[in-house]
C-alpha cells in the first residue's frame, strides 16, 4: 500500500520566508521608530510649556528671571502668588531639563539627551530649544 505524505518542500518554506523578509524590511523602521518619536514629542511639548511659562513670568513681572535662577523661578512666586510651572518638568530620560543663557537677553533650555549628561561646549547629545527672549 503507498501513502502520498503532504508536506511543504524546502523551495516552499524559503519562498514564505524571503517574502515575510522582504515584508519585515518596510514595516519594521516605523515599528521601531516610534520610541524616539515619542521622546522627540515629549520634548517639543516640554520646550513649549516651559517658553510659556518663561513668557507669562515676563508679562507679570515686566522681566525675564535670570538664567542662574534656572526654571526653579517659574515655581510659587511669593510676591504674587503665581505659579508658572507646578514642577521643572523632566526628560523622557529622566533628567530635569536645564535653563542657559547663551546670550544677553535671551534663554535656552536644554535636555541632557540619552547619556544624561550635560555638554556644556555644545557638542554632545544635549537637545535644546529656540532661544526664548
Amino acid at each position: 500500500m503507498n501513502r502520498k505524505i503532504s508536506a511543504f518542500t524546502l523551495i516552499e518554506i524559503l519562498v514564505a520566508l524571503t517574502i515575510i523578509g522582504v515584508l519585515l524590511t518596510f514595516v519594521a523602521p516605523y515599528v521601531f521608530d516610534r520610541p524616539d518619536q515619542a521622546r522627540k514629542l515629549k520634548i517639543d511639548n516640554d520646550f513649549m510649556a516651559i517658553t510659556t511659562a518663561y513668557q507669562l513670568y515676563k508679562l507679570d513681572n515686566g522681566s525675564m528671571p535670570t538664567a542662574t535662577a534656572g526654571l526653579d523661578a517659574l515655581g510659587a512666586d511669593t510676591a504674587t502668588g503665581q505659579t508658572y510651572l507646578k514642577s521643572v518638568p523632566v526628560d523622557p530620560w529622566g533628567t530635569p531639563y536645564r535653563a542657559v543663557a547663551p546670550a544677553a537677553g535671551a534663554i535656552v533650555i536644554v535636555s541632557a539627551g540619552p547619556d544624561k549628561i550635560f555638554d556644556d561646549a555644545q557638542g554632545g547629545d544635549d537637545i535644546v530649544s529656540e532661544p526664548i527672549q
